[in-house]
């Protein structure tokens, strides 16, 4: 992987991981997202808001692609980046394809609800291929996550 990528991507993902943070702080599952355009210009930046909005869909990944498509005034977001600091499921991979976003960026893997990858490492729904790149800041990403449902467990008692 090339170095000015990786300072690239981790940049972004602790922007992302910024939105996390922000869903955490008003007990919502703790993933942000982001969407940046390919001269570096993020676009669309949100988090999860379920519990807020009394909506499946409102994922960290469909908020911020939401609001980069009216900042681009443009249901496409070709040569864009979506950062998320969790591995997206099937309703976001699906939206993922459709906004024609060439590249996704994610921290952890979700084994739960994640959209898996087939075994040549590629999402295999479509025929078009999206780059795809994992574990940038996996670690706090999984630590957050794992603190918040620990949080909610000792509240359910």
């Amino acid at each position: 992987m090339n170095t000015q990528n990786s300072k690239i991507d981790l940049f972004f993902m602790e922007i992302a991981f910024k939105q996390a943070q922000k869903a955490f702080a008003n007990d919502e599952v703790p993933i942000g997202a982001l969407v940046v355009d390919g001269k570096g210009n993020i676009l669309g930046k949100g988090y999860n808001q379920v519990e807020k909005k009394k909506q499946q869909a409102a994922h960290a990944e469909i908020i911020a692609i939401s609001r980069a498509n009216k900042k681009k005034n443009d249901w496409r977001l070709d040569d864009c980046t979506l950062y998320v600091t969790l591995e997206p499921c099937i309703m976001c991979m699906g939206l993922i394809r459709l906004s024609r976003i060439s590249c996704v960026v994610y921290a952890a893997d979700s084994k739960l609800f994640g959209y898996q990858l087939d075994n040549k490492g590629q999402y295999s729904l479509y025929k078009k291929d999206i780059e795809i790149k994992k574990g940038i800041l996996a670690e706090a990403s999984a630590e957050i996550l794992k603190k918040f449902f620990k949080q909610k467990r000792m509240l359910r008692g």
